[in-house]
């Protein structure tokens, strides 16, 4: 609940804002470990890692591209996909590396004034948006077997390791 008291604004927002930001860092994280993890059954050849290095293909194109090659996933999936990644490793990048420019307050729905940008961006909501669809789409692999053994082995480590700390509750 948004207090009155102007010490008290500043000391919720951040509280809230360094656990948020840590959320967007760890599922960015994450998703380049994904990556890593499944570029070597993508076939991608050295020509391709090269072009991308060439023409500075961002991560999160990089990490689509792994995942429509190791798996068949539909249109609107990997559009899907594209849109969460996108924004995940796009919040990341921003927590990772901040940049100096001074940017407009902004507001936020469940706040009365306004605040800067990083507040809106990397609050509770957010967070939690971030979080749910990483572990989401790591689901999703796992209930669609792409078909290569060593991918559908490496999806469902990362699946048992999830539910080993209790973060998700899958049955097989």
């Amino acid at each position: 609940m948004w207090d009155e008291n102007t010490d008290n604004q500043k000391e919720l927002l951040m509280a809230e804002l360094a656990p948020s930001m840590q959320v967007f860092v760890s599922c960015g994280i994450g998703l380049d470990a994904l990556h890593d993890t499944l570029r070597p059954y993508a076939k991608i050849s050295l020509q391709e890692i090269e072009a991308w290095r060439k023409n500075k293909t961002s991560r999160a194109k990089q990490i689509v591209e792994i995942l429509r090659r190791t798996h068949k996933l539909q249109s609107d999936v990997l559009s899907n996909f594209s849109k969460c990644i996108s924004q995940i490793i796009k919040y990341r990048d921003t927590a990772v590396h901040p940049s100096l420019e001074l940017k407009n307050a902004c507001t936020r729905p469940d706040v009365q004034v306004g605040v800067d940008w990083k507040f809106s961006a990397y609050r509770f909501s957010n967070a939690e948006w971030c979080l749910t669809n990483t572990i989401n789409m790591v689901v999703y692999l796992y209930e669609h077997k792409s078909g290569t053994k060593e991918v559908d082995e490496s999806i469902s480590n990362i699946v048992d390791t999830l539910e080993e700390l209790k973060v998700v509750q899958h049955s097989a």
